[in-house]
């Protein structure tokens, strides 16, 4: 039996939580859905449960974020107890709702940029993994790219910067990287539901496209 707390255990409870991802066929009804409701019934059964859990009976936008940020905090939480703990301060700054201070304006995404030196700092001493330079190069590049795309581009965008977290998760098996590009599938998933439920509450009218 692996043991928790170390990356092979992390990465098998990684690797079935990625086997519960909702489908292109579940994010094809999600975005057809001309109701809350169909989006409720199809994410049922995937990974993004965790969201509508923290949702109230009739959510309102300022609810939605909530609740995505609750699911972000959970996810995070767990995966922190699966690792090894000289992993904990690293995975803890990913958690961007975990900043205690009245003030603090919460990060627009639920993962910070993972090409943050901040990020790096937390590493454990001495650690030096090829895998997680090149996990911080990808965020680094993508954000480059969506800054400056137009409008039309973002899909192609978030779907090709997807395929590239993949890889790294599926080439780097029992290292720290394909950790965190879990977690960044993740952080990916839940932003992704959580714009299309706010979309139907703020234009509960619009005509959703086919």
């Amino acid at each position: 039996m692996i043991a928790a707390g170390s990356l092979e255990f992390a990465l098998s409870r990684m690797q079935a939580r990625l086997s519960r991802r909702p489908s292109e066929g579940t994010w094809a009804a999600i975005e057809e859905a001309r109701s809350l409701v169909p989006i409720y019934d199809a994410v049922r059964g995937t990974s993004l449960e965790r969201l509508l859990a923290a949702l109230p009976p009739e959510p309102d936008l300022p609810d939605v974020d909530r609740a995505a940020r609750t699911a972000w905090s959970r996810t995070v939480a767990e995966a922190a107890s699966w690792m090894p703990s000289e992993w904990s301060a690293a995975l803890a700054w990913c958690d961007s709702a975990a900043d205690p201070s009245p003030s603090a304006t919460p990060h627009p995404t639920l993962l910070p940029s993972l090409s943050h030196p901040e990020w790096r700092s937390r590493w454990p001493p001495g650690e030096d993994d090829p895998g997680l330079d090149e996990l911080a190069r990808r965020f680094r590049d993508h954000l480059a790219r969506f800054r400056i795309a137009p409008v039309h581009e973002a899909d192609a965008l978030r779907r090709g910067f997807e395929e590239r977290l993949l890889a790294i998760f599926r080439r780097r098996p029992v290292q720290a990287a394909a950790a965190f590009a879990w977690l960044s599938l993740a952080a990916l998933d839940l932003e992704r539901l959580r714009g299309e439920i706010e979309r139907r509450i703020a234009f509960p009218e619009a005509r959703i496209a086919a």
